[in-house]
């Protein structure tokens, strides 16, 4: 199968997840939309779209992020499948009608995520340990519509993953990431630096040696389960 990657920022690749998608004898391609590449007139040659994260926010009304919003839209009720990641989810999530603001929590580094009611069996998630620590980056939410079934949750920051149609998800933590691009972001971005302190960083790192192998173990099976949905 061929999978095309929208990327929004040059240190927030696919990562773990293309390999993963690579090692199942899959190809990618991305486009780089912070360095003005434009999207396709149609996702027809695709079997499946990831979208990534990256500083900007899906209320930005710049005509690249709206063109992308309503893009997806329509690559959304074409059934395609689609797994976007942090911005990636909140731009599926404008794209069906939620409203998109600040989260209650700014939430960076190692956090817990949890198993709804609908989760136990979902095609996605359910081999995610209940609890399972994930890492995050970020400083939006989005609402949850009709349109979208809860599958991840957290009691601070309820809307942590969610399904539309088959192979359509939307998960608000970054489960593609290793430690070199874990210290990247931290270097790079200087507000969430701040807002972290010495303290925070220092216990960020503890966190990183803890949990990431156990969530790059999930990132893997993850991304099998969704290859299996996309094939069907």
């Amino acid at each position: 199968m061929h999978f095309l990657t929208l990327q929004h920022l040059d240190i927030e690749p696919p990562a773990l997840i293309a390999e993963a998608v690579e090692d199942a004898g899959h190809n990618l391609t991305t486009i780089r939309r912070n360095q003005g590449e434009l999207l396709p007139s149609s996702s027809a040659g695709f079997d499946g779209i990831i979208i990534m994260g990256g500083p900007q926010s899906a209320n930005d009304e710049t005509a690249d992020i709206k063109a992308e919003v309503e893009w997806v839209k329509q690559v959304l009720d074409q059934g395609k499948p689609v797994l976007g990641i942090c911005l990636g989810a909140q731009i599926m999530a404008k794209a069906v009608g939620a409203e998109v603001s600040v989260s209650p929590i700014r939430e960076l580094g190692w956090h817990p995520v949890y198993h709804t009611t609908e989760s136990a069996n979902d095609p996605l998630l359910k081999d995610m340990p209940d609890g399972l620590a994930v890492f995050q980056w970020h400083g939006e939410t989005f609402s949850l519509t009709e349109a979208m079934t809860p599958v991840a949750t957290h009691p601070d920051v309820p809307a942590q993953g969610f399904r539309l149609n088959r192979a359509q998800y939307g998960l608000q933590f970054h489960i593609e990431v290793d430690q070199t691009i874990i210290e990247t972001w931290i270097a790079h971005d200087e507000s969430e630096r701040n807002h972290l302190g010495i303290e925070g960083i220092r216990l960020l790192h503890k966190d990183t040696a803890l949990y990431l192998g156990a969530m790059q173990h999930f990132c893997r099976q993850m991304v099998l389960n969704w290859l299996e949905e996309a094939q069907q």
